[in-house]
């Protein structure tokens, strides 16, 4: 199939109705018979927050590194505005993985491009995100006096970036599991180490640069980690209350267009034997 030449054929292409329909019907279930709704996607960080603040603030003593040029020194928001993109990212990706299998009546009985269900899953999950963002906004003006709506524009780039990055692996993961179902035992494994190798919980400081392994600096090979900018980039526009750097910008769309595209190579050339295989 070649490019989309017009608006018809790129709509054919993108399918926006039943993306859509398939995203809301995501959120739905979610909460369906749910009292408090969407107050459980504030609830839930918020509770994270006070348990990790008392871990590692209170017991472990890990201090902050102070917002640069803010002066904001608070262990809650610091861990805050990057805890709410991993939380996105992890449970896109847990819910993106099974998106196929879950939803074998639809695959095998009809003929629709299969990439709009872990698709939808992410973009279901990254509604909440926006939600929970602004909430976080108006939270962290009211309780430290730091003011960060004018940064908004930045914040949504990030976002849409991460969402885009998230799509690409939710595409890898997802077609995988289709023929090899230990995929989704290695996710649940392999998302724990991740968060404890990216600086949500400490800053990036702790990471010793004067250490080496064959020659290459420990942070150096830590921040080989795609979600390493993506934190601190949060961190710089909200807590910081500054512009990421160019290298965390060129880092970042590195990191989402390759997996974007990635993403969509195998899942298009896994996708032709899903219907026998789910």
């Amino acid at each position: 199939m070649g490019v989309p030449k017009n608006k018809r054929e790129w709509l054919g292409v993108i399918q926006p109705d039943l993306l859509m329909n398939l995203t809301l019907r995501d959120l739905r279930s979610k909460y369906k018979r749910s009292v408090l709704g969407w107050t459980w996607s504030v609830f839930n960080p918020l509770v994270a927050v006070v348990v990790y603040s008392a871990v590692f603030s209170i017991f472990l003593r890990i201090e902050p590194s102070v917002g640069d040029p803010s002066g904001l020194n608070s262990y809650a928001v610091f861990l805050l505005v990057t805890l709410l993109p991993w939380q996105f990212h992890v449970t896109s990706l847990t819910e993106a993985n099974r998106s196929i299998t879950a939803n074998s009546s639809l695959v095998t009985k009809i003929f629709f491009p299969r990439w709009v269900l872990p698709t939808s899953a992410v973009l279901a999950r990254f509604l909440t995100l926006i939600v929970e963002m602004l909430v976080l906004l108006v939270l962290i003006a009211l309780w430290e006096g730091h003011i960060a709506f004018q940064w908004i524009p930045v914040v949504a780039a990030l976002m849409i970036l991460q969402l885009l990055f998230t799509i690409g692996l939710a595409l890898m993961i997802s077609a995988a599991n289709v023929y090899f179902r230990d995929i989704q035992h290695f996710l649940m494994v392999a998302l724990q180490p991740w968060m404890f190798l990216t600086p949500i919980l400490y800053p990036l400081n702790l990471v010793p640069a004067d250490k080496e392994f064959l020659g290459i600096s420990y942070r150096t090979l830590y921040q080989l980690n795609p979600m390493v900018s993506w934190t601190k980039a949060y961190r710089n526009v909200l807590y910081d209350l500054r512009f990421p750097s160019l290298e965390r910008w060129l880092a970042i769309l590195s990191a989402t267009f390759v997996v974007l595209y990635l993403g969509f190579k195998v899942f298009n050339r896994l996708e032709p034997r899903m219907a026998e295989e789910v």
